[in-house]
C-alpha cells in the first residue's frame, strides 16, 4: 500500500512553552485539544499537507492507567533516554485495511465508532518514535489543514537506534518521511513558507525547523 506521513507530535513538559517561541518566529498556533482517556494535551501547527503537535501529560494518573496506558506516553515523558516522538500515517488513496506496519487497536473515546488507530508493534520500544496509523480519513478530525503555515516538504528523524525494529523500517518507507539512525534524536521539519526563518527549539525540544 501507498502512505504518507499525516501528522508528527514531540511530547514536551506541561504547557508547551516552545510553542511560544514557534508563534513568535511567525507560525500560526491552530486549536487545542484534549484526548480523554489518554491524559495528554496539545497545541497544534497546521500546515497545508499536516500537522505539529506539541503534547503533554496533562493528567497523570489517566494517562498511566487510563485506556490509552499502552502507548506509553507517560514512560516517553519520563525517561530521559526515551525518544519523544510520535509519526501518525494515513493512507494515500482509497483504503483497502491493509496497515503498513504490525501493530493494535487502539480506540479512544475520542474518535467517533467504528474508528480506531493501528498502533505500531514496536511501541513497547521507548527508543524508537511512536508509531500510529489511521485507517480512516483524518479529514475529521484534523479540519484545518490549508493553514497559512505552508507545506511541509519532508520530516527527518534520528534516533540513536542503530538496529531499527521492522514495524519502524517499515514505516520508514512513508511518503514525506527519512529515518536516519544518528544520535542524538532529533526531528527535523522542512517546509515551504516565505514568511520565516528557522526555528531551532535546541535544546528545550529536539526539534528543527526550515524553510
Amino acid at each position: 500500500m501507498t502512505f504518507e506521513l499525516d501528522h508528527v507530535f514531540i511530547i514536551t513538559q506541561p504547557g508547551a512553552s516552545e510553542a511560544d517561541r514557534l508563534v513568535a518566529n511567525g507560525l500560526q498556533e491552530g486549536s487545542r485539544k484534549t484526548h480523554p482517556g489518554q491524559g495528554t494535551a496539545n497545541r497544534r501547527f497546521f500546515f497545508s499537507n499536516g500537522m505539529l503537535e506539541l503534547l503533554w501529560i496533562a493528567d497523570r494518573s489517566e494517562a498511566a492507567q487510563g485506556p490509552g496506558a499502552g502507548l506509553g506516553l507517560l514512560e516517553r515523558s519520563e525517561r530521559v533516554d526515551a525518544c519523544p516522538f510520535g509519526l501518525v500515517f494515513r493512507a494515500v488513496g482509497p483504503h483497502s485495511g491493509e496497515c503498513p506496519f504490525e501493530g493494535w487497536c487502539y480506540a479512544p473515546s475520542y474518535l467517533a465508532s467504528p474508528n480506531h488507530f493501528h498502533i505500531g508493534a514496536n511501541s513497547d520500544r521507548l527508543d524508537e518514535p511512536l508509531l500510529v496509523f489511521a485507517p480512516f480519513s483524518m479529514a475529521s478530525t484534523n479540519p484545518v489543514f490549508g493553514s497559512p503555515n505552508g507545506e511541509i516538504v519532508e520530516v527527518v528523524v534520528a534516533i540513536p537506534e542503530q538496529r531499527p525494529s521492522v514495524e519502524l523500517t517499515q514505516a520508514s518507507m512513508a511518503r514525506g518521511l527519512r529515518l536516519e539512525c544518528s544520535a542524538p534524536y532529533l526531528m527535523q521539519v522542512s517546509y515551504r513558507n516565505a514568511s520565516t526563518e528557522a526555528i531551532d527549539l535546541r535544546p528545550d525540544l529536539p526539534l528543527v525547523l526550515h524553510r
